[in-house]
């Protein structure tokens, strides 16, 4: 049976009457400041070869990750350690031999980029019926769903470039893009986006991201319960990109005259590559409730701490290591700072700490996590995710999507602390697809996300730690560290209402 103490503390909880929270111990704002800036240039360090998921340098940023868990008094998150480590295979695409077949017809390497978001090569070819989808643009905002109607379970969706409106020239992301295009093919179960497009890797925004993905390792979880046959790891899976005159010359007509829907044609993707395997580990502390009738109910602080590696294809006079301050040392060391606090004031209910790997790669460390979780899923009340926090000028997105009434929370503590909390201000992205609330919110957890948006140093080795606005991430910590302890304390599990837009596999 329930402790009678702890049943009374549980009706009190439930009829709103929250319990007088702990006194919290004094965090001078000075020493928060440089503990951010030092936790900060570590991971971001040169030494660290930009932490790419597996690497040394990331073994390295756990270890270090670990030790200050220690340090701060915080339990190891799992029965046999901090580390919940998993197999990962990877090859570097400059030197991997991609096929691909369209109708039969063998399409030349020069007319296409094929981005391979977390394709095994060992899962075999990638074989699939054709189905035109015009734009391939799903709009719920503007009443569009190019997808609507369409059997889509296996088959490679045929998007061209474009939407019935003018483009953003320099958006990477969005509905009307590729990476919104696949994101929405995904969720309805396609294998593949084949992406139209008279730009390969020369041109806007998005084809310099297909240029740059070129040169970045491609990575896939090899672990039970993922990938073929399991949950997908992401809700990414890959593009071809193709000249609209590649793909006219095999199915016979121009893109633009095919009727939409089912093309009785099918594409072959074979990729042969040196496949290494290695180990990655997301690095996980708990910190036990105080309230017997709180304690089996969980807060989730989650940040990435890993970035992209080291660009094999550096240019002359270039180090090539994506250090990867903003994304996502800033995220960490905002989360290891509430680490250190929840470890000295303990709150009525569970914090669970989790550092994942992978993330850059396609949120795999969070994807083992929702296949061997430390807590179950249903005993978690809030995922609060922090990630590039380092770059605010006055101003943080709080992307809360289905949970409005966690924005207007944090919106309150960011006025006490000098700071303004916006809404999401991409709203076409879906972030919520893209970063480690994913697999939270698939699971029907609460989840809000800290981040202060893309700049020029994006994925590129000029996100150094120089460039870190640590007055303004200090403020963020102390919302983040806020919105923690009000939940910690006993309010209501928040009301989640999946959007509509959040169509999961």
């Amino acid at each position: 049976m329930r402790p009678l103490l702890g049943v009374a503390l549980l009706i009190l909880v439930e009829a709103g009457c929250r319990p007088a929270p702990p006194p919290k111990p004094d965090f001078p704002a000075g020493a928060a400041f440089q503990r951010l800036r030092a936790d900060l240039s570590f991971l971001a360090a040169d030494a660290l070869e930009g932490r790419g998921t597996p690497s040394r340098g990331l073994d390295v940023a756990a270890q270090y990750l670990e030790a200050q868990l220690r340090v701060a008094g915080v339990r190891p998150g799992l029965p046999d350690g901090y580390q919940q480590t998993y197999r990962i295979g990877e090859y570097v695409p400059a030197q991997a031999r991609v096929t691909v077949k369209i109708a039969g017809r063998v399409i030349p390497p020069a007319d296409y980029v094929f981005v391979n978001f977390g394709r095994d090569p060992a899962a075999g070819p990638l074989d699939a019926e054709l189905v035109n989808a015009g734009f391939g643009v799903v709009a719920e905002e503007k009443s569009v769903n190019d997808l609507d109607g369409l059997a889509l379970r296996g088959s490679a969706v045929m998007a061209r470039k474009g939407a019935g409106w003018p483009l953003d020239a320099g958006a990477v992301f969005g509905w009307d893009r590729a990476v919104g295009k696949t994101l929405a093919a995904t969720a309805r179960g396609a294998q593949l986006l084949v992406y139209a497009s008279p730009d390969l890797d020369k041109g806007d925004q998005e084809a310099g991201f297909f240029a740059q993905m070129r040169n970045v390792p491609v990575g896939f979880v090899r672990e039970p319960g993922l990938g073929p046959g399991g949950q997908a790891a992401s809700a990414l899976n890959p593009i071809l990109v193709i000249t609209p005159k590649a793909l006219a010359a095999a199915l016979g007509t121009d893109v633009e005259k095919l009727a939409r829907g089912p093309l009785g044609k099918r594409i072959e993707i074979r990729i042969d590559a040196a496949v290494r395997d290695g180990r990655a580990s997301n690095v996980l502390g708990r910190i036990e409730g105080t309230n017997p009738g709180l304690r089996d109910q969980w807060i989730v602080l989650t940040a990435h701490y890993d970035h992209l590696g080291a660009n094999p294809a550096a240019l002359a006079g270039q180090d090539g290591v994506w250090n990867g301050a903003d994304d996502n040392a800033s995220g960490a060391a905002v989360v290891l700072e509430m680490a250190r606090r929840l470890a000295a004031w303990r709150s009525h209910r569970s914090v669970l700490l989790l550092f994942t790997s992978g993330e850059d790669r396609g949120i795999f460390g969070s994807a083992v996590y929702s296949v061997r979780p430390a807590v179950p899923m249903e005993k978690v009340v809030l995922n609060i995710n922090v990630d590039m926090v380092g770059r605010s000028r006055g101003q943080v997105q709080a992307i809360a999507d289905g949970t409005p009434a966690l924005f207007e929370y944090v919106a309150r503590i960011g006025r006490d602390h000098g700071i303004e909390v916006v809404p999401d201000q991409q709203p076409s992205w879906r972030v919520s697809y893209l970063t480690d609330c994913y697999h939270f919110l698939r699971a029907g957890v609460p989840a809000i996300e800290f981040f202060t948006g893309l700049h020029a140093d994006y994925h590129q080795p000029s996100d150094t730690a120089d460039k870190i606005r640590y007055e303004e991430m200090a403020k963020i910590l102390e919302i983040a560290s806020g919105l923690a302890a009000h939940y910690g304390e006993g309010a209501a599990k928040p009301a989640f209402r999946r959007p509509v837009w959040f169509v999961t596999p």
